[in-house]
């Protein structure tokens, strides 16, 4: 079985992440290498709620806030270097069905130019519900494939799968997804990155958090 690492990053939204964990639970059922949460919070009391409640995932705490670029280069060092891949999780984020990590990890070993595997998100604003989400709104940069769908649109930390090749690329200093997804195309032109299923699947995931703390994009 692969080594994947269980990765999810909170910043303090407990209401969110004691959603999200039995939503995970439920429909991942997945032996996992390591359970690691990357607290962004800075709160004292919110680490101890992390630890209390969740004994079987190792907590990262920092002292202060980090903000997003922070929080995943906290994430790709406190991975163990022997995992394979990661399946990255934010805390705002509950599943819609069970999602087979071993058909991810197929499609990425298939496809050696994906740097991600993603799952599609419901609708979260009027323009993305207006069309039926946000693929259809830029329908024509998808192309489907055998499983999954392809782009080269954007790099997402929604809910994904990625082999440790990706974060061997190094996550960029006070950077977002545009910001990685320009050093990746920079790397090799040839990257691309996927969605799981059918252009016209349902949404895999639902976000829940309508609002980050203040500091996350630091």
């Amino acid at each position: 079985m692969n080594k994947v690492s269980l990765i999810i990053i909170t910043d303090g939204r407990q209401a969110c992440i004691s959603e999200t964990i039995p939503s995970m639970r439920k429909n991942l059922n997945y032996n996992f290498y390591e359970k690691i949460i990357i607290n962004d919070s800075a709160d004292l009391r919110y680490h101890q709620y992390l630890m209390s409640n969740y004994p079987d995932f190792r907590i990262v705490s920092h002292e202060t806030r980090r903000g997003l670029a922070g929080a995943v280069q906290s994430a790709w060092t406190s991975v163990s270097r022997d995992s394979d891949y990661i399946f990255h999780l934010e805390d705002d984020f509950l599943f819609n069905q069970e999602i087979s990590i071993e058909n991810l990890i197929s499609l990425l070993e298939s496809n050696p130019n994906l740097v991600q595997m993603a799952l599609v998100r419901a609708p979260v604003n009027p323009p993305e519900e207006e069309v039926g989400g946000f693929v259809f709104q830029h329908l024509e940069d998808y192309t489907q494939k055998d499983g999954f769908f392809e782009h080269g649109r954007l790099f997402t930390l929604n809910p994904c799968l990625y082999p440790m090749s990706t974060v061997r690329m190094g996550w960029p200093d006070h950077g977002g997804e545009s910001e990685f997804t320009s050093k990746v195309h920079s790397l090799n032109d040839s990257y691309r990155f996927g969605f799981y299923g059918e252009i016209y699947d349902k949404p895999y995931v639902t976000h829940i958090g309508g609002r980050r703390s203040e500091g996350w994009f630091l």
